[in-house]
């Protein structure tokens, strides 16, 4: 995939903008509201630049680089500033500062991608890392002995050709095909899979008095993104590939490709999250988007409809495709937030740690248990294939 951008301002048309900007040209956009958001992101994952705006409340870009550079962990990530301060003064103290760049509103959307790449080249020309993807980068980091120690470039260039030369000969013996089978696009059905719904920020009562759910209370959200729908197995597929980590099955099930993705422990899905840049959703946060600002029972109301949700009764006894059931969804409009798989949270089930919450119940729980206030929990080191999760960001 490609580089990670952060984009910190507390305009939200503006970040969409630059994300959708960036995105369209390949590179993983983590977005924040505000300088703190940006801190609590870094916390969870390093970019490999940081395009923040000056003028934010409470925590200002100025500040936001001060904390950001005051650490080792990010002391080498570029910062640029994106600002409409546009003075001698103001361009003045940001370089004076020691931030990469100084790009003021309003710019060219061109200019801003030349100026991102244009750093991030720098970047990998002073660390000797390449491009991911790249062929060329891959090629002059063996020569130079980057992935060392080798004693002569000529010796790094045959190992390099050894494996090609086995890689090529492995796909012939195994019938021509990649040894990582990619999901093909058209079984995951839906072109929005990997979409998210916006939650709007808000007082919102939690919970309820009767048995297995959170004590009723009132929290006070601020506006999140879900998942649209349960991570699936192709997309955890693409996961698997290009990091390497284990996978919840034997052959990869390229029939369930468009189901959500089951058998999954919680630092699996967590770490999953924070690949695709973003992480696993709080208890209040997926109780919110289920239930919506009215708080209702179920994700579509409060009485409990046969045919908008995969559970026991529906006697299927297995996942079913994500978004199978439309008029299930949330008032937000995310799908199978009843049934399908149980969905892990990021929340510890107790003070002493020892279990997970899980939501949402599954294709093998009674209807009572999808009633959205309720909550159940397991070991965050159980592998179930009716326990799955859903990013939040």
């Amino acid at each position: 995939m490609g580089e990670i951008i952060l984009v910190v301002d507390d305009n939200p048309d503006l970040v969409d903008g630059v994300k959708l900007t960036l995105e369209m040209e390949g590179f993983q956009v983590l977005t924040a509201l505000s300088g703190q958001e940006a801190l609590d992101i870094l916390q969870r994952i390093t970019p490999d630049l940081i395009l923040a705006d000056i003028m934010m409340p409470n925590l200002d870009g100025y500040e936001l680089y001060v904390r950001v550079h005051n650490d080792e962990r990010w002391l080498h990530v570029p910062f640029i500033f994106l600002t409409a301060k546009t003075s001698k003064e103001d361009i003045r103290k940001g370089k004076e500062m020691g931030a990469d760049d100084y790009i003021t509103k309003p710019f060219d959307p061109q200019d801003l991608v030349a100026v991102v790449r244009g750093k991030l080249k720098r970047i990998a020309e002073l660390t000797g890392r390449y491009a991911p993807g790249s062929l060329r980068g891959m090629v002059r980091a063996f020569w130079r002995g980057k992935f060392g120690p080798f004693p002569f470039p000529l010796l790094a260039l045959f190992l390099l050709a050894l494996i090609i030369g086995a890689t090529m000969w492995l796909t012939r013996t195994l019938g021509g095909g990649p040894l990582v089978t990619p999901p093909a696009e058209e079984e995951t059905l839906r072109s929005d899979v990997g979409g998210m719904v916006t939650v709007s920020g808000g007082r919102f009562i939690l919970g309820s008095d009767v048995p297995g759910a959170t004590p009723r209370q009132e929290v006070n959200l601020p506006t999140f993104k879900m998942d649209k729908y349960e991570v699936t197995y192709a997309q955890y597929q693409v996961f698997v590939a290009e990091t390497g980590r284990a996978a919840p099955w034997g052959t990869y099930p390229t029939e369930r490709a468009a189901h959500p993705v089951g058998s999954v422990a919680w630092e699996d899905a967590r770490a999953y999250c924070e690949w695709a840049g973003k992480r696993l959703p709080t208890s209040a946060e997926w109780e919110k988007a289920a239930r919506g600002a009215e708080g209702f029972i179920y994700p579509w109301g409060n009485t409990w409809k046969e045919g908008l949700a995969n559970t026991k009764e529906a006697a299927i006894n297995t996942t079913q495709a994500v978004g199978s059931y439309p008029d299930g969804a949330s008032p937000y409009g995310a799908l199978d937030m009843a049934g399908n798989v149980w969905e892990w949270v990021d929340d510890w089930a107790e003070p002493e740690q020892s279990r997970k919450i899980i939501r949402g119940g599954a294709w093998n729980a009674i209807a009572d248990w999808t009633q959205a206030y309720k909550t159940n929990a397991v070991r965050p080191t159980e592998t179930r294939d009716y326990i799955g999760f859903r990013c939040a960001r």
